[in-house]
């Protein structure tokens, strides 16, 4: 077959209004569920591969199990993730909350630090629903929400929350409003309490969380830690009117002998409830370390160790996936090139020599051990981090490295409570009262 080009793909399916037609046929609502192991990566790192993917082959069976107890079907497995769909919305949840209490048990025989945990999210929406897979933005939209997700949590979408919420069968608590990636507005997002036990608590996700009068939400009040270079903390710094500027001779903190802070480096300001962090560097720069999974963004900036990447991905290839429904690995092999990859940045730039492609759904990276290893350098942990795509996102995770994964700031950003920002040589942790 020719090479074409994304954008001639998306053409020709949109003329062919018969195939078009036959799409339609497999539109339908359902409810999307993901769910994601943690603790599977230092599972793997204490036992090795063969009893890690027994461990996950276990878990993710005694789910399967359940999933079809409750009427759904598991459509895929991604790594220690699954993807199932459900007809009926309230046996959705019942299936989500069985889960949770499932690891209890599955949790029980093992020492407290081999314990796994799962997160779940799910939400209601018109997709289009084949034998093998599902496609659409209620799957879009499933995936964002279970990255917003902690272990242990289950977080719904607002249609699903309209669905189950009048038949009072189950505990629910408003986490926020949350911007998520690719959708107009926000949306609200609401925990189901499966534990009665365990206190609902906000999402740690980076995105946007706004407060809502309805829901009564109470905005905190932050602050920041200076953290030292042996990992104490330091002085503490509170945002006066709800800002507080940094860099080496201006601002309201100054760290004089930084020489990699600009004179006026950052500003930190609560915007509707959130701490945003803006870049007034000019190019120096500043990064948030990662606390949750994060959604990748065309030309997003990633730090790992001392290796620093650029992410690029092929919007139109996307658009492609979406208009023919067809999986985005399954448009890269139409194209013959990748739908996303890394590109190395080094201090003189982009390097288009050293380039990284997402050829698989989950894509790992590390020191010594992942799909692109890194041996030399030692700021970066044996597994360190992970990419996967779900939907039309690729999503980043860092994978409990010990120097961590920092996404570089555009312009601003929204900093979850919990993060650590480095500013210039300085790192700073957000904390609340």
């Amino acid at each position: 077959m020719p090479q074409e080009s994304v954008t001639q793909i998306i053409q020709s399916s949109k003329a062919q209004a018969e195939m078009l037609a036959q799409l339609e046929k497999f539109r339908r609502t359902v409810v999307v569920m993901f769910t994601d192991i943690k603790g599977s990566t230092a599972y793997f790192e204490k036992y090795g591969d063969v009893a890690g993917l027994m461990m996950v082959h276990q878990c993710n069976d005694m789910l399967r199990q359940i999933v079809e107890k409750h009427g759904g079907r598991v459509i895929k497995e991604i790594g220690d993730a699954i993807m199932a769909i459900f007809d009926e919305c309230k046996e959705s949840v019942h299936a989500a909350m069985e889960m949770q209490k499932s690891l209890i048990g599955f949790n029980a025989p093992k020492p407290e630090q081999d314990h796994v945990f799962i997160r779940i999210g799910l939400n209601y929406g018109t997709g289009l629903v084949k034998s093998n897979d599902v496609f659409g933005d209620v799957v879009n939209v499933a995936s964002r929400v279970e990255s917003v997700a902690s272990p242990e949590q289950i977080v719904i979408s607002d249609t699903l929350h309209k669905e189950i919420e009048p038949l009072k069968a189950f505990k629910i608590t408003y986490l926020g409003r949350y911007a998520l990636k690719g959708k107009e507005g926000d949306r609200d997002l609401f925990e189901v309490i499966w534990d009665e036990k365990r206190q609902a608590r906000p999402a740690s996700a980076h995105t946007v969380v706004t407060s809502d009068a309805k829901f009564k939400v109470v905005v905190p009040k932050f602050r920041l830690q200076h953290i030292r270079k042996d990992g104490s903390v330091g002085s503490e710094h509170e945002l006066k009117n709800g800002a507080l500027t940094i860099g080496r001779a201006d601002g309201d903190l100054k760290f004089a002998s930084d020489p990699q802070m600009m004179e006026m480096h950052a500003k930190f300001f609560v915007e509707r409830g959130q701490l945003y962090v803006e870049d007034l560097s000019g190019g120096k720069g500043i990064f948030v370390r990662l606390i949750a999974t994060y959604t990748m963004l065309n030309g997003d900036v990633v730090m790992m160790g001392r290796q620093v990447f650029q992410f690029r991905e092929k919007t139109e290839a996307v658009a492609a996936a979406a208009a023919t429904g067809t999986a985005i690995m399954e448009v890269a092999s139409i194209i013959k090139e990748p739908v996303a990859e890394f590109v190395a940045v080094t201090g003189t730039g982009v390097d288009e020599n050293s380039r990284y492609p997402l050829l698989d759904q989950e894509v790992t990276w590390g020191r010594n051990r992942g799909t692109y290893i890194f041996p030399e350098d030692g700021f970066m942990s044996r597994a360190h981090a992970k990419v996967y795509q779900r939907g039309d996102s690729f999503f980043l995770e860092d994978c409990g490295s010990r120097n961590g994964t920092f996404i570089k700031v555009r312009g601003k950003a929204p900093v979850p409570v919990g993060a650590t920002v480095l500013v210039g040589g300085q790192l700073l942790k957000v904390v609340t009262q």
